[in-house]
């Protein structure tokens, strides 16, 4: 049934239902809106698959029988709240990549 957080393959599903943890082939078990308030909608069913919005804005094609969770993740605002701190930022940054802190080049030498 249609009730927030069960898990149903998107064709099943009707169009304008708002999904996410999504399959991009099934079994994958889930690679598509999975982080803090994103969500995808479903736009329509054909015979090629389902077609999705993604929080990207990008409509993309995916098989019928692919699973998604039905509903919103939670968490979202989680990036509206201000670092305040140069800590926060350093281990922020540390999981990603090495792009903190950014030295302009004028400053060095």
């Amino acid at each position: 049934s249609l009730h927030f957080g069960n898990i149903l393959p998107v064709g099943q599903m009707p169009e304008g239902t708002i999904v996410c943890n999504i399959e991009e082939k099934f079994g994958d078990r889930g690679s598509l809106a999975r982080t803090s308030g994103r969500f995808a909608t479903i736009i329509s069913h054909s015979d090629k698959g389902t077609q999705l919005k993604l929080p990207s804005g990008k409509k993309k094609t995916i098989p019928g029988n692919s699973r998604a969770a039905v509903g919103i993740i939670g968490g979202g605002g989680r990036i509206e709240k201000p670092l305040l701190k140069a800590g926060r930022a350093f281990h922020k940054y540390k999981a990603k990549r090495n792009v903190w802190p950014r030295v302009r080049g004028v400053a060095m030498n």
